[in-house]
């Protein structure tokens, strides 16, 4: 399943766990460092005790007299502690001496800036790449709510073929994404079908291009996942705790605790996020119960009037700056929006729904009544009727 998520920003999906300090205190090198440097991290930990600092020292024993040797340049020094950082043990006990006195440290101090390189890891060799995640710039200038999610949502009828509804309900989703921090929940987005070549990754590459700081996958472990956009038929079916996180993380104030570092130390991490989640059949029940679902069917001949090319995106963009600009503008009447809900429509299923017709609300127009039709078709009998089913089967169980 794919899936949207964000990260602190509006938009709040996968969330990567920072690990800035180490027990000693000392801060995360990110690359190799030169030995000026890490004498500056050591001598702000207390564990060289003064040994690079420049200030007289004495020495550690009556035989040790302090190097006479100019240090090394910083270059020179960075490719001489990577050099013995590689060194098996025996071998380094070998040059340890002279090391030191040609780089001009003391032979315990040069043992202390060898042990700490070999603990930062070398990324030179390791694939992959950073994760960049980008805040939309919001449009310079005032923007019409209504319109511009007319606008968003004729694109999304341009690229896929999509039931009564689905472009409007996929607008409203994008608009509060970009401000989902003032609602008490935020909705998955499920694009579902019954078989393949349904247009699933289009519609979720879509929608992507409507939110700030997306990340799409279609693949991930928990300690990832913390903002997304990924495709679930695979991995997470089976995978009870990545589902359970995603239940979390629909939940504002939500948050999951996972151990960090050589100390194990626990630290505390927001998980709530949007996230939209496609894939073949169904979502499992509790992670069905938080989303707002579209279900997808082959598109006939002629029915996508055009193809997605992420060449060719400057529209989608401008538009995603616009309703970027539009969220910040009406920050306040979101979090105060208090819309009327259908009748008879409570607990969970009103959670999903309210913050769209929040964003209809106060965009004004024509969106209210175009949220009401939205939930009415998308919204089956058995989602709404699910509510009343459970209540009474306890009630039965209860007489029982």
């Amino acid at each position: 399943m794919s899936t949207v998520e964000a990260k602190q920003s509006p938009f709040q999906t996968v969330k990567v766990l920072e690990n800035g300090v180490d027990k000693a205190g000392l801060a995360a090198s990110s690359g190799r460092r030169g030995l000026a440097a890490l004498s500056e991290q050591l001598r702000k930990s207390g564990d060289l005790n003064g040994a690079l600092s420049g200030e007289p020292r004495r020495p550690e024993s009556d035989h040790e007299t302090a190097p006479s040797c100019e240090p090394a340049p910083a270059d020179a020094d960075e490719e001489a502690l990577a050099r013995l950082a590689a060194l098996p043990t025996l071998e380094y006990e070998r040059v340890r001496k002279a090391e030191a006195k040609r780089l001009g440290v003391r032979e315990s101090g040069l043992d202390k800036l060898v042990k700490l390189r070999k603990s930062q890891p070398d990324t030179a060799p390791l694939q992959g790449r950073a994760v960049e995640l980008p805040d939309v710039e919001p449009w310079p200038h005032p923007v019409d709510g209504a319109e511009t999610l007319n606008d968003i949502a004729e694109i999304f009828t341009r690229y896929a073929a999509l039931p009564d509804g689905a472009a409007d309900a996929c607008a409203l989703w994008c608009a509060h994404a970009h401000v989902f921090p003032v609602f008490l929940c935020s909705p998955r987005l499920n694009i579902s079908s019954p078989e393949k070549g349904c247009g699933k990754t289009t519609l979720r590459d879509v929608v992507a291009l409507f939110v700030p700081r997306s990340v799409l996958t279609e693949n991930m472990t928990v300690a990832v996942l913390f903002r997304l956009v990924d495709e679930y038929d695979a991995w997470l079916l089976d995978n009870e705790e990545l589902r359970g996180l995603l239940n979390a993380g629909h939940r504002r104030g939500a948050t999951v605790y996972r151990c960090e570092g050589d100390a194990h130390e626990v630290g505390a991490f927001g998980a709530y996020a949007p996230a939209v989640l496609c894939g073949i059949g169904a979502l499992p029940g509790t992670l069905l119960d938080r989303s707002i679902v579209i279900r997808l069917a082959r598109a006939r001949p002629g029915e996508v009037r055009a193809r997605l090319d992420d060449r060719h995106t400057q529209r989608e963009r401008e538009l995603c700056r616009k309703v970027a600009r539009w969220c910040a503008g009406n920050l306040a009447q979101l979090a105060a929006a208090d819309p009327p809900m259908p009748d008879g429509v409570f607990n969970r299923l009103a959670d999903n729904w309210r913050p769209l017709f929040a964003v209809a609300e106060i965009a004004g127009g024509d969106w209210p009544d175009r949220a009401a039709r939205a939930f009415a078709t998308l919204t089956s009998r058995d989602d709404a009727d699910a509510q009343s089913t459970g209540v009474m089967l306890l009630a039965d169980i209860q007489h029982i």
